[in-house]
């Protein structure tokens, strides 16, 4: 049976690697536009894209297997792939405002994790 933290995680999941695939077109150049609003990166980082892209993919793959170690090591990856764009130069502009959304989203669904793995051994 699934409590509402496994669907909260699972949710919160499935859009934390959405927005982990979004950054990752990004930095292959693609521009997304949403109505009047166009977000881009002005110095795409290809190498960051392909980073990117094999985190959002765990991620959306965790959201959609529930296993608790793919969750883990999703999460511990993204994190470092968040550390890594914060303490690199390169990332400027668009590509560093994305940690304003990715941040938050890491710091809830891992605390969902530390309660899940206190909560049931």
């Amino acid at each position: 049976m699934s409590t509402s933290s496994d669907r909260l995680l699972r949710a919160l999941t499935a859009a934390y690697g959405l927005v982990f695939l979004a950054s990752s077109l990004q930095n292959f150049g693609l521009r997304l536009s949403f109505g009047p609003l166009d977000f881009y990166f002005g110095e795409p980082i290809w190498q960051a894209g392909a980073g990117e892209a094999v985190i959002g993919v765990l991620l959306v793959a965790a959201a959609l297997r529930e296993g608790r170690a793919l969750y883990w090591t999703a999460y511990v990856l993204s994190v470092l792939g968040i550390a890594f764009g914060l303490s690199s130069g390169r990332v400027v502009g668009a590509a560093r405002e994305i940690h304003l959304v990715l941040v938050p989203l890491a710091t809830i669904g891992l605390a969902i994790l530390a309660w899940r793995r206190i909560r049931r051994p």
